[in-house]
């Protein structure tokens, strides 16, 4: 099998067998780094459609205009 790196192509047959297992680790490790992308992306996907539905569907709340202090002036009057 043909490999091509840093644009020459290499014939799989005549590579060291060190240098055949790491090209297959770097081809799996980036597999794997793009699954996870995916991954994550689909969770954050979640994450953000459940906080719009929970903010959507909480219950209504009285609120009550805060209370303002009595201005009875300084301790010195």
């Amino acid at each position: 099998m043909a490999v091509t790196i840093d644009g020459k192509e290499y014939d799989e047959k005549d590579l060291e067998p060190g240098v055949a297992n790491s090209i297959r680790q770097v081809q799996n490790a980036n597999a794997q780094i793009a699954q996870l992308q995916a991954d994550l992306l689909n969770q954050q996907i979640i994450a953000q459609h459940h906080s719009k539905f929970i903010q959507d569907n909480l219950p209504e709340t009285e609120t009550e205009a805060p209370t303002e202090a009595a201005d009875v002036g300084s301790p010195d009057q």
